[in-house]
């Protein structure tokens, strides 16, 4: 299974990626050489990477979520090795 073979790896492939991407560009909320403060006077960049983090984790979740309702990611279950 590749994520060309349907539309559900497709969509996720390019959530992942454009996160990831996101990240890799030196944005000044991601990557700072000088203090910016934002909030309470934390670097811009902690409060960025922080922001991130807990988006990837809530994407990761609903990945987990709706990938577990599709047949073919409960290919290798106990209980269907009797089949």
């Amino acid at each position: 299974m590749d994520i060309f073979s349907n539309s559900f790896e497709k969509k996720w492939a390019l959530i992942f990626g454009f996160l990831f991407f996101i990240i890799m560009v030196p944005f000044p909320f991601f990557y700072a050489t000088r203090y910016i403060p934002v909030i309470y006077g934390l670097p811009s960049f902690i409060v960025g990477w922080t922001a991130h983090t807990v988006i990837t984790m809530i994407l990761i979740v609903v990945f987990y979520v709706q990938a577990m309702r599709r047949p073919e990611y409960h290919e290798f279950d106990e209980e269907r090795k009797g089949e």
